[in-house]
């Protein structure tokens, strides 16, 4: 069983006190249509990452970091906090062992934070947008739903996408099977150029021999 993990969104639930992990059905849609083959795996904050590696072994072939909640540095709070700690312990251990991480959004501020990029507020990211290939300059249009945005990339990472603006939409890790993208490949307008997504998943096979 060939297996993508994949993590969730924190959710307090205002009626009663309850923190909830969520997972939009859109991302059911997604495997579904785009990774077939593949089935996933929504990680739980209370079970430690390791664990699930360890136990799945060989099965896991990759990791999807998804969106939703700010980064705690942009946006202080105890929930931002535990899915910041949580994600990178994700992203060291596929650093360690060259497991294919793909960031979505939130979980691309979460890898180039990780890396020691620069990110902040910008206006004009809500909404569809153009995008720029940074080799090809090939001009494609993306979704668009984060108020902050990453306008310079560490020293491991390198640009793969700009928006109008120069703020990074895209990037991956210089040697490590790493990607970020800002735009949701889940919702309308993410497959436009599915050129990155194809990559990552193209390692995540080969991962899984």
């Amino acid at each position: 069983m060939k297996l993508i993990a994949i993590s969730q969104r924190i959710i307090e639930n205002e009626s009663y006190v309850e923190i909830r992990e969520a997972l939009s059905v859109e991302w059911g849609e997604f495997f579904n249509a785009s990774l077939l083959g593949f089935l996933p795996l929504p990680l739980s904050y209370a079970i430690p990452f390791k664990t699930y590696a360890q136990t799945l072994g060989e099965s896991l072939a990759g990791v999807i970091l998804s969106g939703g909640n700010d980064l705690a540095s942009l946006n202080d709070n105890p929930i931002s906090q535990m899915r910041d700690d949580y994600e990178g312990e994700i992203i060291t251990h596929c650093m360690q062992k060259s497991l294919p991480l793909l960031g979505i959004c939130r979980g691309a501020q979460r890898i180039a934070e990780y890396f020691d990029s620069t990110l902040k507020s910008l206006d004009g990211h809500i909404g569809n947008h153009q995008v720029m290939e940074s080799q090809s300059n090939r001009e494609f249009i993306v979704n668009s739903f984060h108020n902050y945005g990453i306008t310079t990339l560490g020293d491991s990472l390198q640009s793969l996408a700009k928006a109008q603006d120069d703020s990074i939409e895209a990037f991956r890790h210089k040697t490590k099977p790493i990607f970020g993208l800002m735009w949701h490949i889940e919702r309308t307008n993410g497959m436009e150029n599915d050129k990155i997504f194809q990559e990552w998943l193209g390692v995540a096979k080969k991962s899984f021999g």
